[in-house]
């Protein structure tokens, strides 16, 4: 079978070079062969060869044999090279999100058998394999058709294993740069698809065949139906983990065989974010900055900072999900899972923003420009907050003794009334200082003979009656004050109430919103086995013997 060396060849496994760490003789190019003698090449002395045996060997192959490297090795025009195909990944550089490119360093083996290439080994000092440079032989010209560079063609030639028995196999490095279309909906809980697609552009499916390299494991054959990672030469990603890694031959019966795309051979890289450094740099800060909106509901109206704050919030916000468009490609697809948070967070915001304009506009109105209906009132004052477990400061009655006290001083404010009313100006002002000076005491009038009662309280009316209008004038106006500010304090007490609903309503869909967009990412799996529908897992434990 193609991919398995012919029997008796066990020196196979020390011909091949390692996966990871190719020997020095196939990187360098060199012909010497395993069981070849390291005779130093001579110029030709008469009656002798001059040449080794493996020189012998090229010659007998190129030369006398007419090998043309032009011609597929096939005997009639209508046979077919199978051409076997592995491929071993020996690092998963990067996913460049934005480019949407997939950087890999791999290791493709090719297998085919030559028959031109075949010798028998007894002839050549057994000489069982030739190690030559890839221009020497023919190719099946595999090239990578989702490149992204536009780079085709394999750029390190290394050499080309030559077994006697006509297997040739090819094991060239590269790094590729193929295409992966990026899945941003669940960023930077998401998993993504990428796959390395190999096809021959100079060959149709009528000229060569492409296949699965078989290995051989207690004399039965399986193919190996995954990307081969050797443990002690894969470099781990940082930032991706591989979860399937499966091979598969495509055969597509409704394209022509006269196409290049009739078949391929696709090597599908499932791979799965590793979400730490997003949760440390942009989520976390992303959530609490959202949470900050909270606290300008317990911002009173009159600090005048409501606004900056939701403001504040809203910019960083947008700053955030600037860098987050920056890391992720510009498609009109999907939205990023990050994404739809700031969006929902800045939606949230702005509606603060506009609640916290009209608390404002509430706690500073008065009563000389809005009327509180009682309406408005009861509800926003009375059933409300009880709703909202708010209370007001009870209002103290005066006590028993602020009442004595009052009516104690009532008698001596009336005393001093009368008596001022009774002198002049003057006299109040220098009575003491005449009568030091030893002036004589000054004149007064005669009393008038008492009147009668009536005529008394008439003039104690009209004395006492400004004294009254002036009182009630302050009376009056100190309740119309009080009324004022019990009005505006009831507006205050409104917009507090406003605040305290908005807290007790914002807070609840920030917190059931936030996590509504995680959980979809948290559980974003991956699927259990790499094809839907096929339960097959493609894996090195799940081998499919032929």
């Amino acid at each position: 079978t193609l991919g398995i060396p012919p029997s008796g060849s066990s020196w196979l496994s020390s011909a091949l070079p390692s996966p990871g760490l190719p020997q020095q003789e196939h990187r360098e190019g060199s012909f010497l062969g395993p069981n070849t003698s390291t005779l130093p090449l001579s110029p030709a002395l008469p009656g002798s060869w001059g040449l080794n045996e493996e020189q012998r060997l090229i010659q007998h192959l190129f030369n006398e044999k007419g090998y043309d490297k032009d011609l597929r090795p096939v005997a009639r025009k209508e046979d077919k090279v199978d051409v076997a195909l592995s491929l071993t990944l020996s690092n998963l550089i990067s996913l460049k999100e934005v480019e949407e490119t997939l950087n890999t360093n791999v290791w493709i083996d090719h297998a085919w058998v030559d028959s031109r290439l075949q010798w028998d080994a007894n002839d050549f000092g057994n000489i069982t394999v030739l190690r030559l440079p890839p221009d020497m032989v023919w190719l099946p010209e595999i090239v990578l058709e989702n490149n992204n560079d536009g780079s085709f063609q394999i750029s390190y030639a290394c050499n080309v294993l030559v077994y006697d028995s006509g297997y040739v196999t090819w094991l060239p490095p590269a790094i590729f740069r193929s295409s992966c279309p990026i899945s941003v909906t669940y960023f930077p809980f998401d998993w993504q698809n990428c796959s390395l697609k190999f096809s021959s552009l100079k060959y149709t499916a009528k000229e060569i065949t492409l296949s699965l390299k078989q290995e051989e494991e207690n004399n039965r054959s399986y193919p190996i139906e995954w990307i081969i990672i050797d443990p002690e030469g894969f470099t781990e990603n940082g930032e991706w983990e591989i979860v399937h890694r499966a091979a598969k031959l495509n055969v597509d019966p409704s394209v022509p065989m006269d196409s290049t795309n009739h078949q391929d051979v696709t090597f599908y890289l499932i791979i799965r974010r590793k979400p730490l450094f997003y949760i440390i740099n942009i989520l976390v800060p992303c959530v609490l900055i959202s949470f900050m909106i909270n606290l300008v509901f317990y911002l009173p109206g009159d600090c005048g900072e409501k606004t900056s704050v939701a403001i504040s919030v809203l910019l960083a916000q947008s700053v955030f999900l600037l860098l987050i468009s920056k890391r992720l490609p510009a498609t009109s697809m999907a939205i990023p899972l990050v994404g739809k948070f700031l969006l929902f967070g800045m939606v949230l915001v702005t509606m603060v923003v506009v609640i916290c304009v009209i608390v404002l506009n509430i706690h500073f109105r008065t009563p000389s420009t809005h009327v509180l209906s009682e309406g408005v009132k009861k509800f926003f004052l009375e059933t409300l907050p009880k709703l909202l477990h708010m209370s007001r400061p009870a209002e103290e009655d005066p006590g028993p003794r602020a009442l004595i006290r009052r009516s104690s001083s009532l008698g001596y404010i009336c005393k001093a009334e009368e008596y001022f009313s009774l002198k002049s100006r003057s006299d109040l002002m220098f009575e003491k200082q005449s009568e030091r000076h030893g002036l004589a005491r000054r004149l007064t009038t005669a009393r008038r003979p008492p009147a009668s009662s009536e005529q008394v309280q008439q003039e104690l009316f009209n004395e006492m009656k400004p004294a009254v209008d002036g009182a009630n004038f302050i009376v009056n106006h100190m309740r119309d004050q009080n009324s004022y500010n019990e009005e505006k304090d009831n507006w205050n007490q409104v917009a507090r109430t406003v605040d305290r609903l908005c807290l007790f309503v914002v807070t609840p869909v920030m917190v059931v919103g936030t996590a509504w967009i995680f959980l979809q990412g948290v559980y974003n799996q991956p699927p259990l086995q790499p094809f839907p529908g096929d339960p097959f897992s493609y894996s090195e434990q799940d081998k499919r013997f032929i």
